[in-house]
């Protein structure tokens, strides 16, 4: 079986498996939440279905970021990851911005909900299921190579922020103090639109395809072949898990064109063999200079 279906098969079993976990997480503080009149935890029950449209769209994605390059897309589809990747960091602005406003509002309420042990336990538990899920999710995005499955792992961490904040507001309303609620919602705000922030940046600098390695790492695995005389002109796109490399190397001019295509396939598995995320190399053959 080919690695990249491998990967495919890989990526797709995790967003199953944190899919049907975060319905669950969702079920149970929408239930418990609408049962006590709790208005945060109903909100974060909310909050933990975006976690699951956000596996909703991993599954699709997957099914095309791992095919093949066909004629209209010959450098593969990879950017279809990116582009989910995207998603999500704008998920993650919505999400910040509906804490903050959804805080503020339940301040206004002039009864405090009902809050109880149930309460309590269930917010635990499924903080516990988050945390475990994020742990799983980083893991295998980093033993998968999946940008979109690390990213997805942060997005669920932020999900402890959110449940944090319900607790907070369980206590405050246990104290009376409803203005415990608008401060502790403007911290978990500015915390996942870091958050978010950083996703975004990432991704921005996939699309515009900024350098995805050094170029002097790659200008020495390439210079170190035997019959490289010289490299230069290194150049990388892509991301940490996919990157593109084009390169000028400098050979003897009285090579054979069998021979210096063989130094070309040289300097291609060096550099793989040095930066496993190199998904291809270009080499440009130019006869050493007199």
């Amino acid at each position: 079986m080919a690695a990249e279906e491998i990967t495919h098969r890989g990526v797709r079993r995790v967003l199953v498996v944190t899919l049907l976990l975060n319905l669950a997480v969702s079920a149970g503080k929408l239930v418990v939440g609408t049962l006590s009149g709790s208005l945060a935890m109903v909100a974060d029950g909310y909050h933990s279905l975006v976690d699951g449209a956000n596996n909703v769209i991993g599954l699709i994605v997957a099914a095309f970021a791992y095919a093949p390059p066909d004629r209209g897309h010959p450098y593969g589809h990879r950017k279809f990851e990116t582009a989910a990747t995207v998603a999500i960091g704008g998920a993650l602005l919505v999400v910040a911005y509906e804490v903050v406003s959804g805080a503020f509002g339940s301040t206004r309420r002039p009864e405090p909900p009902a809050i109880g042990a149930l309460n309590w336990a269930v917010m635990i538990v499924t903080m516990g299921m988050n945390l475990g899920v994020s742990w799983y999710e980083a893991r295998e995005g980093r033993r998968l190579g999946s940008e979109y499955l690390r990213a997805d792992a942060q997005h669920t961490r932020s999900d402890l922020y959110v449940s944090l904040g319900v607790i907070a507001s369980f206590a405050a309303s246990r104290a009376g103090l409803k203005e415990a609620d608008a401060a502790v919602a403007g911290l978990i705000g500015a915390v996942i639109a870091f958050q978010a922030v950083h996703i975004l940046l990432r991704s921005f600098h996939v699309l515009t395809d900024r350098a995805a390695l050094p170029a002097e790492a790659v200008q020495a695995a390439a210079g170190a072949v035997p019959g490289v005389l010289a490299v230069r002109e290194v150049r990388t796109r892509g991301s940490e898990d996919a990157a593109y490399v084009d390169l000028i190397a400098h050979v003897d001019g009285g090579l054979s064109l069998r021979a210096a295509h063989e130094v070309a396939d040289r300097i291609e598995a060096a550099v793989k063999s040095a930066h496993p995320s190199v998904v291809d190399v270009v080499v440009h053959l130019e006869p050493d200079r007199p």
